[in-house]
C-alpha cells in the first residue's frame, strides 16, 4: 500500500520490546497445530489462493506456526531468513499490505522469495497484541498475479483476528499454569511455615492452659493447610468453564461474519456460556462457606454438608481418575459448626487421595456412605488403597505424625479427630477392612 514506509525495516523487527512480546506468546518453534491449520485452510478456500501462513517475525528469520502450499523444502523447513520475508513489513496494526504484482513492485521486486517461494500477489495482515505488538502476520500468496478484493481482505482480516484469539487463548492457559504453580508454592511455604510454628510451640507450651491454646493452634494451622488446598482445587474448577467461555466468544465472531449467527445459534451459545458462569459462581459459594467459619452452634444437614465438601475436591480427584461417589441411607440433622465438620471430611480426602497417589493404586474408589444409628449421624468413608499398615495405626491420629516426608504438617487427622471429640461431642475412629481404610465419624 502506498503509505506503507519501507525503510529502516530492521529497527522494527530488532525492537526489544516487540522480541519480548514474541517470546512470551511461547510459540516459535512449536509443532503445528490443527487449530491454526484450520485458519489457513479457510483462507486459501475463501480467497482462491494456494498458500496461507502464520508467520512470527523473530530477530533474524520467520517462523510459520501454521503453513499451507509452500514449495519444499520450506514447507518442511517451516521457517526461512528475513532476505525471503514480506511479511516482516507489515508492521502497522489493522492495516493490510496488498502487492499486485512483486516482480512489478519497486521495493520488492528484487526480494529472493519470488523465485525460491513463488511470492507474486500478496495479501498480508499483522498479527497485532493487545498492546499493539506486531507478531507477525497472517497472510494469503498467490504463484501469479491478480487484484485483492476488499471482501477479501475483510475476510482475511476476521481470520487473522481469529489467530490472535488462538494466541491470546494459550497465553491464558499458560498464566493459569504459572498461577497455579505459584499456588503450589505458597503452599509449601505455609507447611514450612507450619512446622517452624510447631517447633516452638513445642518449646514454649507445658501447662494446660497453654496445651489449649496449642490446640486452638493447631486448628488454625490446619486452615491454612486447608486453605492452600482449596486454591489449588479452584483452579481446578474454573479451568473448564473459563475454556468453554473462551471458545465460545472466539466462534461468535467467525459465526457472525459467515452469515451464520441465526436466533436459535446466539440463543444455544447465550446458553452455554450462562452455563459455565453459573458453575464458577456456585463454586464461588462453596469455598466461601469453607472459608467462613461459625462461631457459634447451629443446626445443619450432614448430607448437605457431606456432598457441598465433595464438590470442592471433586474435580482433582477426578483428574486423578479417583472415582468417589456419595449415598445415603438418611439425611440427619446435627447441632455443631458445618465448616469445621467439611475440613474433617477434607482432611480424610486428602490422606485418602495422598495414599493413592503414593501407592499408585490401579482403580481408586472412595465410598461415601451417609446414615443414622440410635439417634445419632454416621458418615462412613471407605476406600480401597490398601489399608493403615499396622505398625503406624495407634499412631495416625497423634499430632505431627506424618508418612508423607517434611513437606506435610502432620496435624491433619489429629485436628479432625480433636474437632469431632471435643468440639462436638462425637467420635472419629479408622479401621481397616478388605482392601482398604474404613473412618467413622459420628456426632
Amino acid at each position: 500500500m502506498t503509505d506503507y514506509n519501507f525503510s529502516d525495516i530492521s529497527t522494527h523487527v530488532a525492537d526489544p520490546t516487540r522480541l519480548a512480546a514474541l517470546r512470551a506468546v511461547a510459540l516459535l518453534d512449536t509443532p503445528a497445530e490443527e487449530a491454526f491449520d484450520r485458519l489457513t485452510r479457510l483462507a486459501t478456500q475463501f480467497v482462491d489462493a494456494p498458500v496461507s501462513l502464520v508467520t512470527l517475525v523473530d530477530a533474524d528469520r520467520q517462523f510459520f506456526k501454521s503453513c499451507l502450499g509452500l514449495p519444499e523444502p520450506w514447507q518442511s523447513r517451516r521457517e526461512t531468513p528475513l532476505s525471503h520475508s514480506f511479511c516482516q513489513y507489515n508492521r502497522i496494526a489493522k492495516q493490510p499490505l496488498l502487492i499486485e504484482d512483486a516482480r512489478l513492485h519497486p521495493f520488492f521486486k528484487d526480494n529472493p522469495a519470488i523465485k525460491d517461494l513463488h511470492v507474486i500477489a500478496y495479501l498480508g495482515i499483522p498479527l497485532a497484541t493487545v498492546d499493539g505488538y506486531i507478531l507477525g502476520s497472517f497472510c494469503v500468496i498467490d504463484c501469479k498475479p491478480r487484484k485483492w478484493t476488499q471482501a477479501q481482505v475483510a475476510m482475511i482480516e476476521d481470520l487473522a483476528a481469529s489467530v490472535m484469539t488462538e494466541i491470546q487463548l494459550r497465553s491464558e492457559i499458560r498464566t493459569r499454569t504459572v498461577a497455579e504453580k505459584r499456588m503450589q508454592e505458597k503452599h509449601e511455604e505455609l507447611c514450612r511455615a507450619h512446622r517452624d510454628l510447631k517447633r516452638e510451640t513445642e518449646e514454649r507450651l507445658s501447662t494446660a492452659e497453654q496445651l489449649r491454646q496449642m490446640d486452638q493452634m493447631l486448628i488454625q494451622q490446619g486452615r491454612l493447610a486447608a486453605m492452600g488446598e482449596m486454591i489449588s482445587n479452584i483452579a481446578h474448577q474454573w479451568r473448564q468453564p473459563l475454556n468453554v467461555l473462551a471458545l465460545l466468544a472466539q466462534d461468535l465472531p467467525m459465526t457472525y461474519r459467515l452469515g451464520e449467527l441465526d436466533e436459535g445459534y446466539l440463543d444455544d451459545k447465550v446458553r452455554r456460556m450462562m452455563e459455565a458462569i453459573t458453575q464458577m459462581s456456585r463454586t464461588i459459594d462453596n469455598f466461601r462457606n469453607f472459608f467462613s467459619p461459625g462461631q457459634e452452634k447451629i443446626r445443619f444437614r450432614v448430607l448437605d454438608t457431606v456432598q457441598k465438601t465433595v464438590s470442592l475436591v471433586d474435580t482433582s480427584l477426578r483428574e486423578l481418575n479417583i472415582d468417589i461417589a456419595v449415598s445415603a441411607l438418611a439425611d440427619p440433622m446435627i447441632d455443631g459448626y458445618p465448616s469445621d465438620y467439611s475440613q474433617v471430611l477434607l482432611n480424610i480426602l486428602i490422606n485418602a487421595r495422598d495414599v493413592f497417589v503414593a501407592r499408585k493404586i490401579e482403580g481408586p474408589t472412595i465410598r461415601i456412605e451417609v446414615r443414622e444409628e440410635d439417634g445419632r449421624s454416621v458418615v462412613t468413608l471407605l476406600d480401597n488403597a490398601g489399608g493403615i499398615p499396622t505398625e503406624i495405626a495407634d499412631k495416625i491420629f497423634d499430632p505431627y505424625f506424618t508418612t508423607k516426608g517434611p513437606q506435610a504438617t502432620g496435624i491433619g487427622l489429629y485436628m479432625a479427630k480433636m474437632i469431632i471429640e471435643r468440639n462436638m461431642g462425637g467420635s472419629l475412629t479408622a479401621a481397616n477392612v478388605d482392601g482398604g481404610a474404613r473412618f467413622r465419624v459420628q456426632v
